[in-house]
């Protein structure tokens, strides 16, 4: 490395700092001058300037003597007092300790071996871009964060939070994006090595993909092909506490490129390359032609951490290796260009430097995995959420829902259902763009996904889930897949999914009609609570909790085309659309991995904030078939009847049930039973319902469920120690109900409540 000094120059504690001695009055680096003049009026006992020079015509050296401040027994081998060299290099400051002894510490980094400045290592004094920090920075600046930094050296707590820490190597130019399967080929040392090509993504040739080689496009009409490579990875170990190195330029480097290294990396890298040779297969001719690309893993002991880093050769591995003693060329005409030298030769050091290096930083590509952490998320969650999902519904609140959880890597496959096309109002509010009008939603928004993770398997049906039939394709999607998201907005969606027996779990969500709340229903793993029951139940919650008044108060639409009532949008601003979807998306990564059924409605606030109301229903139901309608009562719902009935013992007590009547699919959810309005009367023998205020109040709830839940019969109680079967007079009150609702063409509701449990009953209705 650079400070490397012959035996006959040990003597001499200090590196020489070349260049030119200038004055004071010939600094033109307003920073340079700055230093000097603080140190000079002001510096008094901290600092005191030695010299000033000018180095290569353009680079300002100040050399200061600091006193550290440190303690008797530092951390690390630094001096009371030190010798250092701040470079102005464009204005930006390096500090270079001066002394051959001093200490590599975190926080540093080495001087490249080609750099004209004095030292081996220049120490950090602020990890932002200079750029972002020249604008605090003075003379006085300089030596607070120089002392700062020996104060840190001192302790040993040189990482906080303004300095995170380091890695071994400085970060390289050019990043190589590498997707997980590649990744883990190139690091199974068992495995022959890996045969990739490298196409640079964008103009600005940043980053490069690697690509295996049998699946690359050979063509490359685009002119993005970098190199065909011949690729590997070698572990090393290193005690590397210290400074962060320059990353090699040449093959010629690697015995010295690793402060702390155990072993000779261009030892093992020839080594290495031996064994690929002496087992060539019939790859032979192509490992001799292709470039070299090797990864090193560096596992850094000092800091417990695991550090890769990419080099590529220039040169092809039958140039490399000629350089390392393993080969030696052919004469034209033999079979092939180079043969195996037996014994293996001794390494050509001029060849090694003419082998030029291209270095470059990892990163994963986008996949699952990868998501995950970058959104905090675990393995955990990626687990909970499930794997396979099937996704009913691409619209606003489905593209939405799904890009985000994408993004956060959840789903290793997704089947996307709908049969609508992308309109122009879509745009209002989809994930999706222009390009896309006139086009099948599931097709580009599944063109969307892939794009954000390539990793991700996608299925596209184009179809609506329907009451009367299914594609067989869509009954084998919902009865394997983990879980089914019902993002449609569609009340008949999820009403027809719930009477679909072989599926998996379902979860629905959807805005309410003004955009100013989203609402999550989710089913329990058994589905004893399914997303009928949950509906039920919500309308409950909108008429029990005054604050959701309003919750499913019309909100203003807007025709979408001219002159059909029918065809017209809710009119939600993007960004309400957007928050909405955001806590959606949010809510079901909580929700999924949990096996409770879940009610969760999420307000927005006229200013801005958000109200969570949740609610866990208990699990199970009770369910009674007639005359080919089912009627249900949830566990819940029984409960809140239970504890009517018990706040009014040993009195009977009861009152109407409201409940949700679906006559497509002849099934009847009891939602709440109220209380027994002002003007009943109960004994511990009898009870009379009264009737003051009971239209008022079904009106009242209509009206807050946009009439989704209406009156379907009675509720009573019977006294302690009785059974819940019914008595002559519950009887002749079930023949009454049924003719009342004889007209509703459906059977009436009675559920009586005793000891024993919620018993509902009923008569069959004869049309």
């Amino acid at each position: 490395m650079n400070g490397t000094v012959s035996e006959d120059s040990q003597e001499e504690p200090f590196f020489e700092v070349g260049g030119d001695g200038i004055s004071s009055d010939e600094l033109g680096t307003g920073l340079a001058k700055s230093l000097f003049d603080f140190v000079r009026d002001h510096g008094g006992h901290a600092a005191t300037v030695e010299e000033l020079r000018r180095i290569d015509g353009c680079i300002e050296v100040v050399v200061l003597n600091l006193t550290t401040c440190i303690s008797q027994e530092p951390k690390y081998e630094v001096l009371p007092e030190e010798r250092l060299a701040v470079a102005f290099i464009d204005d930006e400051p390096a500090v270079v300790p001066l002394r051959k002894e001093f200490p590599l510490t975190p926080h540093s980094y080495g001087l490249p071996v080609e750099s004209v400045l004095p030292g081996s290592m220049t120490i950090c004094l602020d990890d932002r871009p200079w750029d972002d920090a020249k604008a605090d920075y003075n003379g006085a600046e300089i030596i607070r964060r120089t002392i700062s930094w020996f104060g840190r050296v001192d302790t040993g707590n040189v990482d906080d939070a303004l300095q995170l820490p380091h890695t071994i190597f400085l970060p390289a130019e050019q990043t190589i994006v590498m997707c997980s399967k590649l990744q883990a080929q190139f690091c199974d040392p068992e495995k022959p090595p890996v045969f990739v090509r490298l196409r640079s993504l964008g103009e600005s040739g940043k980053y490069l993909v690697a690509e295996p080689d049998e699946l690359a496009d050979s063509t490359d009409p685009a002119g993005n092909t970098v190199g065909e490579f011949v690729g590997f990875t070698l572990g090393v170990r290193a005690q590397n506490s210290g400074a962060m190195w320059h990353r090699p330029q040449h093959l010629g480097h690697l015995r010295y490129m690793l402060a702390g290294g155990q072993e000779d990396l261009l030892v093992l890298l020839r080594s290495r390359l031996g064994e690929i040779l002496s087992n060539p297969g019939p790859d032979l001719e192509r490992l001799y032609r292709y470039r070299l690309l090797f990864q090193f893993v560096v596992f850094n002991e000092s800091q417990d951490s695991v550090e890769p880093m990419f080099l590529g050769t220039e040169a092809s591995l039958g140039e490399i290796g000629v350089a390392t003693g393993l080969l030696f060329e052919t004469p034209s005409g033999v079979g092939h260009n180079y043969g195996r030298c037996l014994p293996i030769g001794e390494m050509d050091e001029e060849l090694l430097e003419g082998i030029r290096l291209m270095s470059a930083n990892l990163s994963f590509s986008f996949e699952g995995e990868v998501a995950s952490i970058y959104a905090g998320h675990n393995e955990e969650w990626r687990e909970g959420i499930g794997k396979s999902v099937v996704v009913l519904g691409a619209g606003s609140i489905g593209s939405q829902c799904i890009t985000s959880l994408v993004r956060e890597g959840a789903f290793e496959k997704l089947t996307i259902v709908d049969d609508d096309v992308f309109a122009p109002h879509n745009l209002a509010r989809h994930t999706l763009r222009g390009p896309a009008l006139g086009n099948s939603k599931t097709a580009m928004l599944s063109d969307d996904l892939r794009a954000i993770r390539a990793d991700l398997l996608i299925e596209t049906i184009c179809e609506k889930i329907s009451p009367t039939h299914q594609s067989e394709t869509l009954n084998e999607a919902l009865a394997t897949s983990d879980c089914v998201l019902d993002l449609t907005a569609s009340l008949g969606a999820s009403r027809t999914i719930s009477a679909i027996s072989q599926r998996s779990r379902a979860i629905s969500a959807f805005f309410n009609p003004a955009g100013s709340a989203v609402v999550v229903l989710q089913e329990d793993p058994a589905k004893t609570i399914d997303l009928a029951t949950l509906e039920a139940l919500y309308y409950a919650e909108i008429c029990h909790n005054q604050s959701l008044y309003d919750h499913l108060r019309p909100g203003d639409q807007a025709l979408v085309s001219g002159g059909q009532c029918r065809a017209v949008t809710s009119r939600i601003p993007a960004s309400k659309a957007a928050i909405l979807s955001s806590i959606a998306a949010s809510e079901l990564g909580i929700t999924m991995s949990s096996d409770d059924p879940k009610i969760t409605i999420a307000s927005i606030n006229s200013d801005g904030g958000t109200n969570m109301h949740r609610v866990t229903p208990a699990i199970g139901n009770t369910s009674l078939d007639v005359n080919g309608w089912k009627i249900c009562l949830a566990n819940t719902v029984a409960q809140k009847l239970h504890d009517l009935r018990d706040a009014h013992l040993p009195s009977e007590t009861g009152g109407i049930l409201l409940g949700v009547v679906d006559h497509a699919r002849k099934r009847i959810e009891v939602s709440m039973g109220l209380e027994a309005p002002p003007d009943s009367s109960g004994s511990p023998s009898s009870f009379e319902r009264g009737v003051q205020g009971t239209i008022d109040s079904i009106a009242e709830a209509r009206t807050r469920t946009m009439h989704q839940i209406t009156y379907i019969g009675e509720w009573h109680s019977h006294p302690r120690g009785a059974r819940t079967t019914p008595s002559l007079t519950d009887a002749t009150q079930l023949v009454m109900l049924r003719e009342a609702l004889m007209a509703e063409q459906r059977p009436p509701v009675m559920v009586i409540v005793g000891d024993s449990g919620s018993n509902p009953i009923s008569l069959e209705v004869h049309q």
